[in-house]
């Protein structure tokens, strides 16, 4: 195309020209921080997928095949974390090595030693025992099903994360871009009957289980996000309608929004409540 141009205009300053119109053109793309793509805040990471954001809080289906490979994304802020498909991974932060880690502000969401149920007494068993897709056992690079960190708020982390097992890693992120809430409040004054699996000053987070055809209505005075835990059919309606029926499936109700969830199939229904705290 460039020798056709030079041609025809006899000029070989337009065919210069054009070059570098062209090599601007290519410039001005993204530079990515190496091969696997660029630095971005962790809602725009591809495997991040953003789901719904309202106000402060998102939610992310992050899914990472094995052998892949995220790219180096930044958090900023609190998250919550419910694994429905572990594996073995590994984490890069941005300057260091492969598996240098950050463990301060992490913490497991679902404690043996605290309640564990709002409704069954039987709640706190193990994943497989619920219908829940079970992690491998041992290996470097499984977690608690249920877990947060909030050092994010204190100090924002850049990493990349690599999928080295042979499942798929797939995690419902809920993130808090907020300073947090009074911690002084109680569950009974935000609207919640139970006792939480967790709590902190961004997220307390709630076991709800549902016999067959049994359901439950309430009204709070923070946002929730309602995440399924394990396999069975359920509706979630309030001002918008949910339905429920695979871990991982999702709902959110904002506050003042009184909802109704209901178990409509043939089996147990267990249901991750999570308040989202904020002044």
């Amino acid at each position: 195309m460039t020798r056709r141009v030079c041609r025809m205009t006899g000029c070989f300053l337009g065919c210069v020209l054009w070059g570098v119109v062209v090599m601007s053109g290519q410039d001005a793309a993204p530079k990515p921080a190496d091969a696997t793509g660029p630095i971005v805040p962790v809602h725009h990471e591809p495997h991040h997928r953003q789901v719904f954001q309202y106000g402060p809080m998102r939610i992310l289906d992050l899914q990472l095949p094995p052998g892949d490979l995220s790219w180096f994304h930044t958090h900023e802020w609190p998250v919550f974390y419910l694994t429905t498909s572990d594996s073995q991974t590994v984490s890069q932060n941005l300057g260091e090595e492969w598996g240098a880690g950050r463990g301060a502000g992490r913490g497991r969401a679902n404690s043996a030693t605290a309640p564990a149920a709002t409704s069954a007494p039987d709640a706190a068993a193990p994943p497989a025992a619920r219908g829940a897709v079970a992690p491998p056992a041992g290996g470097r690079g499984f977690r608690p099903r249920l877990m947060y960190d909030l050092s994010y708020a204190e100090r924002t982390a850049t990493h990349r994360i690599r999928n080295d097992g042979t499942n798929l890693f797939r995690s419902m992120v809920v993130v808090n871009e907020t300073m947090g809430g009074d911690e002084t409040v109680t569950e009974q004054a935000a609207g919640f009957t139970g006792k939480p699996i967790s709590a902190n000053r961004w997220f307390r987070t709630y076991r709800v289980a549902l016999a067959p055809g049994e359901k439950t209505s309430h009204q709070h005075q923070a946002p929730v996000v309602i995440l399924q835990d394990t396999t069975g059919t359920g509706v979630g309606t309030g001002a918008m309608k949910f339905e429920f029926n695979e871990p991982g499936q999702w709902a959110f109700f904002d506050s003042g929004d009184r909802h109704e969830v209901a178990n409509t199939g043939s089996e147990r229904l267990e249901l991750i409540e999570v308040e989202l705290r904020r002044r």
